[in-house]
């Protein structure tokens, strides 16, 4: 399995050994329905206050990220890192400070790179939109994160990030007795609400196939045309036993090429030219052959994998680091953090402006990679995770610490809704900056 997924796919007899080994909470079958959070549930080492008052600019401190210009804070968010309960304010999110003793690095192939630095220039000075096609095909893998079944005849669908708005539908499960029938009721006002409204609708719908040749875990997706220089957002939907509706955020198409396809996200520019340098990781077009797509390989087009979370993992999952369950009402954010040239990004950290009861770091076994309750900082693969968290507008910041400062590794915002998963997997900053519609 591909690495795009913020999770690797561990091998299947571990996951199923773990599963059974850990499982105690409710499914999204059982009649009982989860206890709910308290309203004011949250971490207790961090996160907005209830009188952080407007945005602000308190100014940077001596190890506080320099300033990005462009780049709206997030509403109602912190002022100061006085707000933050020894946290850092940036961007309106409070973001716990890297470590000093562990300076970021990135690494590539699932291995570390010591000594490294990752390329965060994109965040300081935005790269330009490219004057290219207005719409171009795109296809890529659908990748499980965890456990779970290939990923075959699952609904994928794309929106303009500047018109996707599911706030309408955030209380459409409230009163169900299970984790299920509430999903059914979202999705259905969903459909209704933005699916059915030209304004708001998908701007690709499809869904996934065997690829060609087949893949031992993953589905593949594709569609003739997606708009360039928008950001969008991925809607991944199933059977609602099987899989747990999944957003996935941090898509976008800068409409030049590449020069050189990376079909794993793991994979390192410097292993496919000679000289990095000579290429823009910005552009997000290639012409090389999809591995997966037979037929559909050849011509111009974006490439990207999409995640999707089986409803075994949400199962099992949060019990690994430290929760019994995922409550019902509540969700999950999840994603990798990645540089400004596409590579994970090792000692970083990250917040979310409403954060959730649990934040999880994860241990550096590419194979089998598990929260790592005592980790506090990001492994080789730049993945993150946060559970338990409240429904509704949200937005996520991370931090890296360099030679020269702590920077911005990632920003985005995001509405989660209740029993669903969010990935946010920023790949740098968008050439177009657009404030959400919620």
């Amino acid at each position: 399995m591909l690495k795009e997924s913020p999770i690797n796919a561990r091998r299947a007899a571990s996951c199923v050994a773990w599963s059974l080994a850990l499982f105690t909470g409710t499914t999204a079958c059982e009649s009982e329905t989860a206890q709910p959070l308290p309203a004011d549930a949250g971490r207790a080492d961090q996160g907005v206050t209830a009188d952080s008052g407007p945005m602000g600019d308190a100014g940077p401190t001596a190890d506080a990220a320099p300033p990005i210009t462009g780049v709206d804070d997030f509403p109602g968010g912190c002022r100061a890192d006085s707000a933050c309960d020894g946290a850092q304010c940036t961007l309106g999110v409070c973001v716990p400070t890297p470590p000093s003793e562990r300076p970021a690095e990135y690494s590539c192939e699932d291995a570390p790179r010591p000594g490294t630095q990752p390329n965060l220039s994109c965040w300081y000075t935005p790269p330009p939109l490219a004057d290219g096609p207005a719409q171009v095909p795109a296809r890529g893998l659908v990748e499980f994160f965890g456990e779970g079944d290939k990923t075959i005849g699952l609904r994928v669908r794309l929106y303009d990030y500047g018109t996707f708005d599911p706030s309408a539908c955030q209380t459409a499960g409230q009163g169900e007795r299970t984790v299920a029938a509430a999903r059914e009721a979202v999705e259905r006002c969903l459909d209704t609400q933005l699916d059915d409204n030209p304004a708001t609708a998908p701007l690709a719908d499809t869904v996934s196939v065997e690829c060609d040749p087949p893949q031992a875990d993953s589905g593949c997706w594709s569609v003739d045309a997606l708009p360039t220089g928008k950001a969008l957002v991925a809607r991944i939907t199933g059977d609602i036993n099987d899989w747990v509706p999944t957003y996935q955020y941090g898509l976008f198409i800068n409409p030049c090429e590449t020069g050189a396809a990376r079909f794993d996200s793991g994979v390192c520019p410097e292993t496919v030219v000679p000289d990095p340098s000579e290429h823009d990781w910005a552009c997000d077009l290639v012409t090389e052959a999809s591995p997966f797509h037979g037929a559909q390989a050849d011509g111009t087009y974006w490439f990207r994998n999409l995640s999707v979370i089986s409803q075994r993992t949400w199962d099992s999952f949060p019990q690994t680091a430290g929760e019994v369950r995922i409550n019902q009402g509540f969700g999950a954010v999840a994603g990798r953090l990645y540089d400004c040239d596409g590579r994970s990004v090792v000692n970083a950290t990250f917040g979310l402006a409403v954060p959730g009861r649990r934040d999880t770091y994860f241990n550096g076994i590419a194979a089998d990679t598990l929260p790592s309750p005592g980790r506090t900082t990001t492994n080789l693969l730049g993945t993150y995770a946060n559970l338990n968290t409240p429904p509704g507008a949200n937005g996520m910041v991370a931090v890296a610490r360099t030679a020269d400062a702590v920077q911005v590794v990632a920003f985005e915002r995001f509405f989660l809704l209740p029993d669903t998963v969010t990935i946010v997997n920023p790949t740098g900053r968008r050439p177009v900056q657009v404030a959400p519609p919620y």
